[in-house]
């Protein structure tokens, strides 16, 4: 019997060649059935492939039918991101002069502008467009933390962003954009092209931002209670002259360090780096004996459990002799006891003399035999009581011994602690004065009751400082160094007070989930920086280090609030005073 192919195949232009090849019997294939299927369809693809003719219903590796060669899909090409196209109809913005101070800028989002002080003098004005309602511009103290001439957002579909300056880690940044005349970003803060174009070629990274509902002015600024730069080294600064330790809690009477100059702090870092050096020295070495110790206390305590195996080990062996000696000692004793007996029943009229003499022989060998036995006995027991004495011993001395691992462990601890904590001020110190020609910037915090100072966004002081009245707020103050006076042994300052907007609406926040949410009370609109100063007492060798440090561009920030979640290794001191406003039926969050 012959199995035909199916239509498909007998119909087509190679059935006939395929029909002579695969003309089977049926009798052969009863038992491979299936394979015999699948070597047909597999020849079937093979005469596909090697014949030239087109068929209707053709097989290929990727299906029937399909007589067209198989094409990978194009990829899906990447949209390009719209460029930004400068408007034609835009004032041109007038040049920027170059800074000859700190930048500071403050936004306004009442006003919808942005001001740009230069050492306290005003440079530029420009009118803003600022968040939504329902995506609001936050308001606090930031800085430039990145610059992009061409940026597009991550956030909203690649929007561009030109002339980008960050000023949050989450997003928000000033960047040219169109300015309807009210507040219409996501949150950033547009500025019209031609002027963003000229800020951005005047700004720095780490340049001060100011955002708040208000329009706050620099102001001089002067105070006893500043920290005084250190003078050159040149001249000698009179401990008892006015202005000599302006140092921030350290009274003139105090400070006794008036003659100080930039060269004596910098020979003192020097020789304070050497010291440092022979302090980590000195931790290896004692954390080499600590180790050294801690090595022979543990062999100690290792000697001492294998004596402590031995002594008990020979207790148990003494401890049985005394045992087998007891018993033989209580064996002669019964037999003794026996043959006395048994002596005493016997009527001795009745035995020669050789038999009495033989009997007392055998009662004198019992009873010598049972004494020896009973004092070998009362010896063994007291060998075997010395030895459990002594093996009690090697237990307690090996207690003391583990004692004295555990203690050699804790010095082995002790010393590395020493030593990382030795190696980790050396390194404080080497990045502080890597970093010395960076001005410092100062943020003290009633909430935490810390100073945290900062050398280009490298964090280089966290010390606790004393504030009096401490449940009374200071208010929040960005005092910035502007310049040099008097020879260089003073600095012109400048403040501004960050004043919250009382009337904001912020979408009211369920759950209170960071550190920076916890509600602060607010000062008054009154508050005053000289006055914060006053209340501020910092450590003398802090006040000390950040003379060290003072120069144009220095800044300190003394506020209610505690840093911002936005603060990061990326960022110099952000403060959002927003974000910790008390719940009220007036305020609320976002």
């Amino acid at each position: 019997m012959e199995r035909s192919l199916p239509g498909h195949f007998a119909n087509s232009v190679w059935g006939p060649s395929v029909q002579t090849i695969v003309k089977i019997n049926a009798g052969a294939i009863s038992g491979s059935l299936r394979l015999s299927t699948v070597a047909i369809f597999l020849a079937a693809g093979l005469l596909v492939a090697a014949t030239p003719e087109r068929a209707e219903a053709q097989f290929y590796p990727w299906g029937w039918g399909n007589t067209a060669p198989w094409q990978q899909k194009p990829r899906r090409q990447r949209r390009a991101a719209p460029r930004y196209v400068e408007p034609t109809d835009e004032k041109p913005a007038t040049a920027l002069p170059k800074p000859t101070g700190p930048l500071v800028l403050v936004v306004s989002i009442g006003k919808q502008t942005v001001t740009v002080y230069d050492d306290g003098k005003v440079i530029a004005k420009s009118p803003i467009s600022s968040g939504t309602a329902s995506n609001p511009t936050p308001t606090g103290i930031f800085s430039i933390l990145e610059k992009n001439r061409y940026h597009y957002s991550n956030l909203y579909g690649g929007a561009p962003m030109p002339f980008m300056q960050r000023v949050t880690n989450s997003g928000v940044a000033m960047h040219a954009g169109d300015l309807p005349g009210y507040p219409a970003s996501h949150g950033c803060i547009r500025l019209p092209y031609s002027f963003a174009r000229s800020l951005f070629g005047i700004t720095d990274v780490g340049a001060r931002v100011i955002i708040t509902d208000e329009d706050p002015t620099p102001a001089e600024f002067n105070s006893p209670h500043l920290v005084a730069p250190l003078p050159p080294d040149n001249v000698v600064q009179n401990a008892a002259a006015p202005g000599a330790s302006n140092m921030i809690g350290v009274s003139p009477a105090t400070a006794g360090d008036g003659t100080r100059t930039r060269g004596m702090a910098a020979a003192r870092r020097a020789a304070e780096r050497d010291r440092l050096v022979s302090a980590i020295t000195e931790a290896e070495n004692a954390k080499t004996a600590a180790q050294n110790q801690a090595i022979a206390a543990a062999k100690a305590v290792q000697d001492g459990k294998d004596l402590i195996r031995k002594e008990r080990g020979e207790e148990g062996r003494l401890a049985e002799a005394a045992r087998k000696a007891a018993k033989a000692a209580d064996q002669a004793a019964d037999k003794f006891k026996d043959l006395t007996a048994k002596l005493a029943k016997v009527d001795v009229a009745t035995l020669d003399a050789a038999t009495l003499d033989k009997q007392k022989a055998e009662e004198e060998t019992e009873e010598t035999k049972m004494l020896d036995d009973a004092d070998a006995a009362v010896a063994a027991k007291r060998v075997a009581e010395t030895q459990s004495a002594k093996a009690k011993q090697a237990v307690a001395d090996a207690g003391a011994l583990e004692k004295a691992r555990k203690v050699a462990a804790e010095d082995v601890r002790h010393a590395e602690e020493v030593l990382e904590g030795a190696k980790a001020t050396l390194v404080a110190a080497d990045a502080l004065d890597a970093r010395k020609d960076y001005p410092v910037s100062v943020f003290i915090s009633r909430k935490t009751g810390r100073l945290i100072a900062k050398l280009g966004f490298v964090q280089v002081l966290d010390v606790p400082v004393t504030i009096a009245a401490a449940d009374k707020p200071l208010g929040t103050h960005v005092l910035t160094a502007t310049h040099f006076t008097d020879g260089e042994k003073a600095l012109r300052w400048n403040s501004v007070t960050f004043k919250p907007s009382e009337t904001a609406q912020y979408i009211r926040r369920k759950k209170r989930r960071h550190d920076d949410e916890a509600p602060v009370v607010a000062a008054s609109h009154d508050a005053d920086a000289a006055a914060a100063l006053e209340r501020i007492q910092m450590p003398k060798e802090t006040a000390e280090q950040l003379a060290e440090l003072m120069k144009p561009g220095s800044s300190f920030i003394i506020s209610d609030y505690g840093l911002s979640r936005e603060t990061s290794a990326r960022t110099e001191f952000v403060v959002e005073p927003w974000r910790s406003r008390p719940d009220s039926a007036e305020t609320r969050y976002y």
